[in-house]
């Protein structure tokens, strides 16, 4: 009974502060109370709703950070582990006196159990006064020593791969240069002679390439690069000539024989050579003072025009790239080094620019080759031929057109078997 009267005087002061005391009110006053009361209602429960909203909405944003964090800790421990063995993660647990391995644990319990273990051993460390200072000493010396170790075979094992390496990539040369060979005599002779122009000629670009940004940028790198490029475009030409057998029958019999001294790298029998197919073996005509081959180019074109008679250097294309066998010969003289009785003008150029080989110079080419243990066979060192005989005589020359007979029999259309 009392309840109930309590609760009837309750309502009745929620209605006396409701209505301000008064006994009688006007419908539309209690209308805009009803009114106001309702949209208070709403605008409660619209932030109720929202709150919740906002609740819902940061619980998975708190569950992923919660999820990145915990793939964060597997991460580190991922790489924990790898950077640890099992053995160094055993020892560590016995030297912790701690069991080397639970019933039904992986590599990874493992390793947070050392985790575990070792922080708990700082903390207990803080708690007894440093008494336990002495373990972790002798705890980081053997983790400095083993890093030590670690060092040590990883430097044992990069020296063993290094020596590997050059072992396997000297091997692969030889067999490369053994597939080149077997290669190369499937060949005709204008294949053979076309291919190791081709070949030499990428070498030198990988000479030229091997320079410093600044070397290639100074006066002689820029000449060298320059050279090569029209060396290059004057061999275009020859290429083609040779893959459809429209060289003159002179000018490919001296192809053939310039790149074979080249291959025996007797580099001044090959200049001799280039000198035979590019001006000629005859005496020098009366009045005429120039007979080089760039001076005979204009006077020659006069003569072509005036008797109309031809012959294989009137040809612009032809006389190009023979220049460009001449600038040919010189790099490969510096990039394959020989005793300077073979060469031609050995030493006469010493400039980094010209290329990576040597640093430009053949004498400096040729030190670097003996320095690397070359033997003499391989450099070509037997001195080249002269004209005297051993008596102290003149040797009488060859006759040229015999060294020609010798080398067209050499040369064939068919493969060699």
């Amino acid at each position: 009974m009392e309840a109930l009267k309590a609760q009837i005087e309750a309502k009745r002061k929620a209605k006396d502060e409701e209505f301000g005391g008064q006994k009688y009110r006007r419908r539309g006053e209690i209308e805009e109370l009803r009114l106001k009361k309702k949209s208070q209602e709403e605008e409660e429960f619209i932030a109720k709703k929202q709150k919740k909203a906002t609740v819902e909405s940061e619980a998975p944003q708190e569950k992923a950070h919660a999820g990145n964090a915990e793939v964060h800790q597997d991460v580190s421990l991922q790489q924990q582990l790898q950077a640890l063995s099992k053995d160094e993660i055993i020892r560590r647990l016995r030297l912790l006196k701690q069991p080397a391995t639970l019933f039904g644990e992986d590599d990874l319990g493992r390793l947070k159990r050392l985790l575990k273990a070792e922080e708990e051993l700082d903390i207990g460390d803080e708690h007894i006064g440093g008494q336990q200072s002495n373990m972790l000493l002798e705890l980081e010396k053997e983790r400095r020593e083993a890093a030590k170790r670690r060092l040590k075979e990883a430097e044992k094992k990069s020296k063993e791969e290094e020596e590997e390496a050059a072992m396997m990539e000297a091997f692969k040369n030889a067999a490369e240069r053994v597939q080149e060979k077997l290669k190369e005599d499937s060949m005709t002779p204008d294949e053979r002679v076309s291919r190791a122009i081709q070949r030499w000629m990428k070498e030198w670009k990988d000479d030229l390439d091997m320079r410093s940004e600044e070397v290639k940028k100074s006066m002689i790198g820029s000449q060298a690069t320059t050279v090569y490029e029209q060396t290059r475009k004057f061999f275009a030409p020859m290429y083609k000539a040779l893959k459809r057998g429209e060289v003159h029958p002179e000018v490919r019999l001296g192809l053939h024989m310039m790149v074979q001294a080249m291959k025996d790298r007797n580099y001044l029998l090959a200049y001799d050579f280039y000198l035979k197919i590019a001006i000629g073996n005859a005496p020098w005509p009366i009045g005429v003072t120039s007979v080089g081959i760039h001076e005979r180019s204009a006077r020659e074109k006069i003569s072509f025009s005036l008797n109309g008679h031809a012959h294989i250097m009137n040809d612009e294309a032809t006389r190009k790239y023979l220049q460009g066998m001449k600038r040919l010969i010189t790099w490969v003289q510096r990039a394959y080094p020989a005793d300077p009785s073979r060469c031609v003008d050995f030493g006469g150029f010493d400039d980094a620019g010209l290329g990576a080989a040597g640093g430009g110079s053949d004498k400096k080419a040729l030190l670097q080759s003996e320095a690397a243990g070359l033997k003499s066979e391989t450099l070509a060192l037997p001195p080249a031929p002269h004209f005297m005989e051993s008596d102290g005589t003149v040797k009488v020359p060859v006759r040229w057109k015999n060294i020609v007979r010798a080398h067209e029999s050499l040369l064939s259309d068919k493969p060699e078997s």
